[in-house]
C-alpha cells in the first residue's frame, strides 16, 4: 500500500543531516554564497505577497497540528506561535532561494523542536549551505553557572590547532562573548530544554554546517581563549574536511579499571579488572539490532553468572531510537509502568490514522517477550478508537501504551520483567547530549524507581509520531520544502508530558571545565558507592 503524499513517521528513525553540496575540498563561505546566490536567482522565490501567504499557510496548519508542551514553554519562557511569527520578515524580505530556505528553517526552529527540520524535496528549494568543515578543537559547555554560559576547549587536533590547549577557557568567538554566542547560534539550534541547547551550541561551535546560514561564519573560527593562569591569547583556526581532523580528548580514559568484553551497535559491556560484582553498560543507541543485542547480552549474563551483579548504565553519549521497554524488561527484576502517548486530532492526524486503519498487519513478524512486531495492536486501535477520535473531533486521542509497540490498547501499561533478567541494583549516568526515546527510557527508570540517577538530565525531546508535509508557494503551486510537525504527547510514567520535561537526576552533577577530564570515572564510582559497591582502590 502507498502511503499519502503527507508522510509520518518515529522520531530519529530518519536522518537529520540534509543534503550539502557535492564538493571535492572546503572552498570559501563567499564563493560559495556567492554561488547559491546565482542559483536562487534563477529558480524563483515568488512574490512577497506571496511568501506572507506562505506564513499564514504555516502558522495556520502549525496551530491546528501541533502538539504543544506548556512545560517546556514555561522552562524557556517563550510563545512559539509568536516566535515564528517574528520571522515573518525574514521569510517575505528573501531575495534569494538560499535566503529563503534559511529564513524557513529559523521560522521551523522557533517552536524549540529538536525532532523538527527541512528536508529538500524535487523541483523545491536546492538544500544550500556550505560543505560541511571542522576546526581542530572541541568544545563543551561549562554547566557551573547555568545564567551564565561558558565553554571551553575538550579536546584538540595537535596538528592543526596551533597553541590551542585543551583546557583553555574560550572568552570570545569571532568577536561575540559566550551568551552572544548562545542568542545568534540559538535561531540555528534545534534544542528542546536550556541544557541541550547549550550542548549543541558547543558541539556546532567548531563546525561549518549546511543547516546553519553561510553568513553566520568566518573564513576561520577567531577565538579569544584564557588559561590557567589568567593569561588570554587569539588563535584563528583553519576550517577542514572533517575527515582530516583527529580530536585527542582531554578525557581520555573514561572507565579506568574497567575492560570491554562484548562489543555491540547499540551498548558496549564493560566489567571491572579486579572482579567486582558491578556490569556497566556504555548506551549508544535504540536501534533495530537493539533486539539482538539484548538478546547477546542476556545470554552473555546467564553464562557468566552475572545476574545478580550491579548494573550501571551510562547514556552520556547515546541517541534515540526505540524498543527502550524491551530492554528495561530484562535489565530489572520488578514490573514497570510504560511510557504513554497521544496525537493531536487535526488533519494530518486523519490521514495517519486512516493510513494506519488500511495498512495490513506484519505476517511474518517474530514473537518476542515485550514487542508487538505486527504492529496488530496499533492497527486495532486506529481501525477503533483513532477513528472514532477523528469522526468525534476530539482534541486528542486517548492516552494508550506508547505507539501500541509493547501493550495492547486496554492495557494498564504495566509491564513484567522478560524470563530471564537482570535483578541487582542499577544507576543511571545522564547527560544532554542525546533524547527522544533515551528520554523514555530514562524515565521508565526513574519514574518507577527501578534505578538511581545521577549527572545531567538527557535532552528532554520526545514526542509520539511527527507529519510531513510538502510546502508550496501559494498561488503558483511549486513545491518548496518539506515541513515537520510534532503532533503527538509522550507522557512520562509519572503521568507528565515528556517534550522539554526530562528526568532531574537524582544527584546533579553538572558538567564543568573543572572536573571534565575526569568526569564518566567519577559519576561511575559516585553510582557504585551510592548502591551500596565497593570502590577499586
Amino acid at each position: 500500500m502507498s502511503w499519502p503524499p503527507r508522510r509520518f513517521h518515529a522520531p530519529l528513525l530518519l536522518t537529520a543531516t540534509l543534503v550539502a553540496a557535492a564538493l571535492s575540498e572546503v572552498a570559501s563561505p563567499r564563493a560559495i554564497l556567492a554561488q547559491q546566490e546565482g542559483i536562487g536567482r534563477q529558480g524563483g522565490i515568488g512574490t512577497a505577497e506571496q511568501r506572507s501567504a506562505l506564513v499564514d499557510t504555516i502558522l495556520a496548519r502549525t496551530a491546528r497540528r501541533e502538539a504543544w508542551s506548556p512545560i517546556k514553554e514555561a522552562t524557556l519562557g517563550y510563545d512559539p506561535l509568536a516566535e515564528m511569527e517574528a520571522v515573518r520578515g525574514e521569510v517575505v524580505n528573501a531575495s534569494t532561494a538560499e535566503e529563503l530556505w534559511y529564513a524557513l528553517t529559523k521560522l521551523s526552529n522557533a517552536r524549540r523542536d529538536s525532532h523538527l527540520y527541512l528536508t529538500p524535496v524535487e523541483g523545491g528549494l536546492p538544500a544550500p549551505g556550505l560543505p560541511e568543515a571542522r576546526a581542530p578543537v572541541h568544545v563543551l559547555p561549562d554547566y557551573g553557572d547555568p545564567d551564565r554560559p561558558s565553554f571551553f576547549v575538550a579536546g584538540v587536533d595537535p596538528a592543526h590547532a596551533g597553541d590551542v590547549r585543551t583546557g583553555d577557557l574560550i572568552v570570545r568567538v569571532n568577536g561575540r562573548d559566550a551568551g552572544d554566542v548562545v542568542d545568534a547560534f540559538r535561531p540555528w539550534t534545534r534544542h528542546s530544554s536550556p541544557q541541550g541547547l547549550l550542548w549543541n551550541v558547543a558541539r556546532d561551535l567548531p563546525l561549518r554546517l549546511p543547516t546553519t546560514a553561510s553568513w553566520m561564519y568566518g573564513e576561520t573560527l577567531d577565538l579569544e581563549l584564557q588559561r590557567d593562569s589568567g593569561a588570554r591569547f587569539t588563535a584563528s583556526l583553519p576550517y577542514l574536511p572533517p575527515e582530516e581532523v583527529e580530536i585527542r580528548m582531554g578525557e581520555d580514559e573514561l572507565y579506568p579499571g574497567f575492560r570491554t568484553v562484548m562489543e555491540r551497535f547499540n551498548f558496549h559491556v564493560l566489567r571491572p579488572d579486579d572482579g567486582r560484582p558491578i556490569v556497566l553498560l556504555q548506551w549508544l543507541d535504540f536501534e533495530y539490532e537493539l533486539i539482538q543485542d539484548v538478546q547477546d547480552l542476556m545470554e552473555y549474563a546467564e553464562a557468566e553468572g552475572i545476574l545478580d551483579h550491579m548494573l550501571v548504565i551510562d547514556v552520556t553519549d547515546s541517541s534515540g531510537g526505540s524498543r527502550g521497554a524491551y530492554a528495561i524488561q530484562r535489565l530489572v527484576s520488578e514490573p514497570f509502568r510504560t511510557t504513554f502517548g497521544n496525537i493531536r486530532v487535526s488533519d494530518a492526524a486523519a490521514e495517519m490514522i486512516r493510513a494506519w486503519a488500511e495498512e495490513p498487519d506484519i505476517e511474518d513478524a517474530p514473537e518476542i517477550f515485550g514487542l508487538n512486531e505486527s504492529r496488530s495492536w496499533l492497527h486495532e486501535w486506529a481501525r477503533t478508537e483513532g477513528l472514532d477520535a477523528v469522526e468525534r473531533g476530539l482534541d486528542y486521542t486517548r492516552a494508550t501504551p506508547f505507539k501500541l509497540a509493547h501493550l495492547p490498547r486496554d492495557s494498564d501499561g504495566i509491564l513484567q520483567p522478560a524470563p530471564v533478567h537482570f535483578s541487582g541494583s542499577v544507576a543511571i549516568i545522564g547527560g544532554p547530549r542525546g533524547g527522544s526515546h533515551l528520554d523514555q527510557f530514562v524515565s521508565m527508570f526513574a519514574d518507577n524507581d527501578l534505578a538511581f540517577t545521577i549527572g545531567m538530565p538527557t535532552g528532554g525531546y520526545s514526542n509520539t509520531w511527527e507529519a510531513e508535509e510538502v510546502l508550496h508557494l501559494p498561488g503558483d503551486g511549486r513545491p518548496l520544502v518539506r515541513f515537520m510537525w510534532n503532533v503527538g504527547h509522550t507522557l512520562r510514567p509519572n503521568g507528565e508530558i515528556l517534550e522539554g520535561n526530562a528526568v532531574q537526576p537524582e544527584v546533579y552533577v553538572p558538567l564543568t571545565r573543572e572536573n571534565f577530564r575526569t568526569y564518566h570515572r567519577d559519576l561511575l564510582n559516585a553510582a557504585i558507592r551510592r548502591l551500596g559497591g565497593p570502590i577499586s582502590q
